[in-house]
């Protein structure tokens, strides 16, 4: 065991025999104390200096500790003694020597993996913050749209992890989310990721069980699906301010996860919006093929929720995009007419100030048609017991609005006037969460025909700078 004189410094080797015995530094001549335990302040581990505990994860405990030869401060992870048997710390190294290859701002950056004697250790970078744990603690659920912005970033790590290297983290929920000073969130503690490809029949079940999907229960090879419900989890929890499913042991929370359907927050008093309760339980579905397909089809979910949850839909990061201020929107508004809001490398500043409309329109016809598979669930979830009427005759309406616009047998103008009438009407007796989302349904219609004249509008003044004329891209626009 190696650790530094408390006077001077002095890296010393002590005998096992000799813990928590009083010495002499062969440096200074002080008298010291031995260390009872190698994780004490002082102690060596490698290139590391232990500084103090932070806390205790699923597999290990992680210090405060400085890097000797960089003199930087790191947090310093140092895996359990019940999983350092020879497998246990081969599996650790070689999927945190992983994990450390992935560079992301949404994720801890892993400095270092390796061993020493009977210690396995991944060094990564210290975070000044708390996390949303912590938070839940002290001040207790948090606002819809707070929660959404920190999922939102989480899961970009999350794309990037399993897109990058087809690693599933196996540990997600809120205690491994840090926020920085700045307001960043962080996932932390990649110590259980796992490659998709490494999955074997009968590996060791890893993970939280509050957190833990059906098929991680069960040993199931897992992919970004059980993450997914993971995060889903957390998002109950940062919403609710405590747990989905709670139980005494773990078998009671395993049958609960694999059976107990997830409670409807917006039901439970909370000021929630159906369709952000609807994520949720999407998140949660039992079946990995009933949730999102991947981290991209959720990403694209939640930045459309966003619009309707956000004080300002113009603040809300697009998909794939980096969000580097805290969900300040006083701030933010500062950032977006000073262009320093958001971090992107697809355009400057400028074009997207002059394709802002463009853009809004092209995104969320990208989303129309995800959305429109999930709003057909979301009739499922949110039926009502006495239709009313009037809604049910809108509602066959819009069936055959949508099933002729398939088919091309309308054009732009006529699709864009008759779903503005039946909006018009929803709006003035719109109650239930069920005539809440046929009027969203029908806002998305709108924004299609509006994105389809533009593109048209678009293709004819290229023509006519061109001189050429434009080809037409459908039905619609051939009888325009």
């Amino acid at each position: 065991m190696k650790f530094q004189c408390t006077f001077c410094k002095y890296l010393i080797d002590a005998d096992d025999d000799t813990r928590g015995l009083p010495a002499q530094c062969p440096s200074c001549n002080n008298a010291i104390m031995v260390p009872s335990s190698p994780f004490e302040e002082g102690c060596v581990i490698a290139d590391f200096v232990i500084k103090e505990k932070i806390g205790t994860g699923s597999i290990g405990t992680v210090y405060k500790a400085e890097q000797l030869s960089l003199g930087r401060t790191v947090a310093l992870k140092i895996l359990s003694p019940q999983y350092t048997n020879r497998s246990g710390a081969k599996e650790f190294l070689k999927e945190a020597r992983a994990a450390a290859k992935l560079s992301h701002p949404n994720l801890v950056q892993s400095l270092a993996v390796g061993s020493e004697g009977k210690i396995c250790y991944m060094a990564m970078n210290y975070i000044n913050g708390e996390t949303v744990k912590d938070i839940i603690k002290r001040d207790g659920a948090f606002d819809q749209d707070e929660a959404l912005h920190m999922i939102q970033q989480v899961a970009e790590a999350l794309h990037y992890a399993w897109t990058e290297a087809g690693l599933v983290h196996r540990d997600v929920k809120p205690e491994n989310m840090m926020v920085t000073e700045d307001g960043v969130v962080k996932l932390t503690d990649l110590g259980l990721a796992m490659p998709e490809s490494e999955w074997k029949e009968g590996m060791k079940v890893s993970g939280s069980p509050s957190y833990m999907s059906p098929e991680q229960f069960a040993g199931q090879k897992l992919d970004c699906r059980s993450d997914i419900y993971s995060l889903g989890v957390s998002l109950y929890q940062m919403l609710s301010g405590e747990l989905p499913f709670k139980g005494d042991t773990l078998r009671t929370i395993a049958k609960q996860h694999f059976n107990e359907p997830v409670p409807q927050l917006h039901k439970l008093g909370k000021k929630i919006l159906p369709e952000v309760s609807y994520l949720v339980i999407k998140m949660m579905a039992k079946k990995p093929e009933d949730r999102f397909k991947d981290m991209d089809d959720l990403l694209k979910h939640i930045w459309l929720i966003r619009q309707r949850t956000a004080p300002d839909k113009e603040l809300v990061p697009d998909v794939h995009t980096i969000s580097i201020q805290r969900l300040d929107y006083t701030r933010q508004h500062h950032a977006t007419r000073t262009g320093s809001g958001h971090a992107t490398g697809n355009s400057s500043m400028q074009e997207m100030q002059q394709l802002k409309s463009t853009n809004r329109y092209l995104g969320l016809l990208l989303l129309v048609l995800t959305l429109i598979v999930s709003l057909s669930i979301v009739w499922t979830i949110f039926a009502m017991d006495t239709p009313n009427p009037r809604f049910e005759e809108i509602m066959r309406q819009t069936k055959d609005l949508k099933a002729k616009t398939a088919s091309g047998e309308l054009t732009p103008d006529i699709i864009q006037t008759t779903a503005e009438k039946l909006s018009a009407e929803l709006q003035d007796f719109k109650k239930t969460p069920e005539e809440e989302i046929l009027y969203l349904e029908l806002r998305i219609v709108i924004y299609e025909a509006e994105v389809t004249k533009l593109k048209s509008q678009l293709a004819q003044a290229a023509a006519a700078r061109t001189g050429q004329l434009p080809i037409p891209a459908t039905a619609q626009e051939v009888r325009k």
